[in-house]
């Protein structure tokens, strides 16, 4: 069937505006502030055979890694009998996943007893048990993170909604009225994605919708090829660096080596180091949902479809046994830093081809914080948030201040929201930290802090982070961006932290997290007065800082 191309192209627009839709309903439906608010998940609509063919603009790191769990699920599950009551429910990261606290929902879109594809969500749960509340950050073994949950296909009706599943699912959980609310919130995104993709398909028929998945990956495949094909032929090789292991100094290398022909790229990442003890393992859909996000970020087209179209002319090698692609029943909690490490690797490389389109280095990192409170016959409270930092400049731009990495695209949580709910803990302040960012032509987006105090006894601090000893690095001619940093205030004594750790806190203790800027590029000999004069103007750099980076107004 050769339609008109103006139909499927209109067909293929309703489809991502289900999935936006979907992404409205799960954030508003949720319960946590780190769905509702933060927004950390992601909605797709698949094809039958679980390819991705449209997606909210929520986390790439999630989108990215959805087929990839779905194909998972397929090669574990009979799916032939999956009807209108089924759904596919996991969280495991050696069958798909992300790491434990992601759980993916897939259920089935039937049309007149027929199956048109699939309706998928990602959402970060804020407790899914393991050893310890928050971040267990001395887990050895994958188990000891949390329940996993090899993907299952079940029947909602009776599985889910207070069945067998659900109640085997929430026991493993400290805070399961959060839990529950998040997970039903998915459940009701993906009945959104369905309705809205039968609807569809009553207008159109089911045979138009069929023909218009296809096309649209057919689509974003051709107009990928083209767009990489504006990157010279050739081959180049990157490295970037995480801070170490969780008790280790050692830092922790991903290597790549590009090559790009004509329209297609081939990333290998032999000479990546092994796998760790520790969850700074990354998981292997989270590495290749990564790589993918580093390429289509540096292609001169940004208005390609984000679907698995983009994905197929991308050749992925990654080394079992290493750090971006461990063996089964390794933590990967943290995997996060080494993904981001991922894409730094990637960008330079593709600098040596391609300079003007990569940018600094950001601060590329997710800080995973969390305030702990066990209480007697009460429920466990608590508060976590993913943090990110300042972006790196780039030719014709200044990096943004204070956001979330390219790879999470979380939002910030509102102090309101977080105080309204977590009774323990206040926040003292929250501010940009001036001169975090790297001086340049176009200088690196700023960091920020968040200081916290601690109400009451009995809670605790768990967290992970980078960058407090790797500073994001400047691009041609540009600083370096500032190191992120972590210290508790009690009373007059100050607890200067590492890059992971669980602390114990005292009612009056102060938390204060200091996240990095982004890199500056270019000469910053040559950057404009005016915008010197903004800066400070705005408090994003100090009088200290332009006498000793900008010579021109010395």
């Amino acid at each position: 069937m050769h339609s008109d191309p103006t139909r499927l192209a209109i067909l293929a627009n309703a489809l991502q505006a289900i999935t936006d839709e979907m992404g409205a309903i799960l954030t508003r439906s949720a319960f946590s502030t780190i769905v509702r608010e933060a927004r950390d998940c992601a909605c797709a609509i698949l094809d039958a055979a679980g390819n991705v063919v449209a997606q909210a603009e929520m986390i790439p790191i999630h989108n990215g890694g959805l087929s990839e769990a779905f194909r998972a699920s397929a090669r574990q599950l009979d799916l032939s009998a999956a009807d209108e009551n089924s759904a596919i429910v996991l969280n495991d990261p050696y069958a798909g996943g992300q790491h434990l606290n992601d759980f993916i929902v897939f259920q089935p879109i039937m049309v007149e007893g027929s199956l048109l594809g699939w309706a998928g969500n990602t959402a970060h749960h804020l407790d899914v048990g393991g050893g310890g509340a928050g971040i267990n950050i001395d887990a050895s073994e994958l188990i000891q993170e949390g329940i996993i949950i090899p993907p299952l296909l079940v029947d909602v009706s009776r599985d889910l909604k207070g069945g067998a599943v659900d109640r085997l699912i929430f026991a493993n959980v400290r805070t399961p009225e959060l839990g529950r609310g998040d997970f039903y919130a998915q459940l009701a995104a993906n009945r959104t994605g369905i309705e809205r993709v039968q609807e569809l398909a009553g207008r159109a028929g089911a045979a138009m919708i069929r023909e218009a998945m296809a096309e649209t990956l057919k689509y974003a495949e051709r107009r990928m090829r083209a767009a990489i094909a504006t990157i010279p032929d050739g081959t180049w090789k990157g490295e970037a660096w995480t801070d170490g292991d969780v008790r280790s100094d050692v830092p922790l290398k991903v290597a790549v080596t590009v090559t790009v022909s004509q329209g297609s790229i081939r990333l290998d990442f032999t000479g990546t180091a092994p796998q760790v003890a520790s969850m700074f393992n990354s998981s292997r859909s989270s590495s290749i949902a990564s790589a993918i996000s580093a390429v289509r970020c540096l292609l001169a087209d940004k208005t390609i479809p984000a679907n698995d179209g983009c994905n197929r002319p991308i050749e992925i090698f990654m080394p079992e046994g290493s750090l971006i692609n461990p063996m089964p029943g390794k933590p990967v909690r943290a995997r996060i830093e080494a993904s981001y490490r991922v894409l730094d690797a990637i960008h330079a490389a593709l600098a040596q081809a391609i300079p003007d389109r990569v940018p600094a280095q950001g601060f590329n990192s997710t800080t995973g914080l969390y305030l702990t409170q066990k209480r007697e016959n009460a429920p466990m409270r608590i508060y976590g948030d993913v943090l990110g930092g300042g972006y790196g400049g780039a030719p014709g731009y200044d990096g943004a201040h204070a956001l979330a990495g390219v790879l999470s695209s979380s939002r910030n949580t509102p102090i309101e929201s977080i105080e309204q709910i977590h009774p323990h803990i206040r926040m003292r302040h929250y501010r940009l930290v001036p001169d975090s960012g790297g001086a340049g032509e176009w200088r690196g987006g700023t960091g920020f802090s968040r200081a916290i105090e601690v109400l009451e006894d009995g809670v605790v601090l768990s967290y992970y982070s980078d960058r407090f000893k790797h500073p994001p690095r400047g691009k041609a001619g540009g600083g370096d961006g500032a190191m992120g940093s972590l210290r508790v205030w009690r009373g007059k004594d100050i607890l200067n932290l590492p890059t992971t750790d669980v602390v114990a806190l005292k009612k009056g203790d102060v938390v204060e997290l200091s996240v990095g800027g982004g890199a500056g590029w270019g000469d910053p000999s040559k950057r404009d007065k005016e915008r010197i004069a903004d800066d400070l103007a705005d408090g994003i750099i100090t009088d200290d800082f332009a006498r000793r980076h900008y010579p021109q107004v010395r």
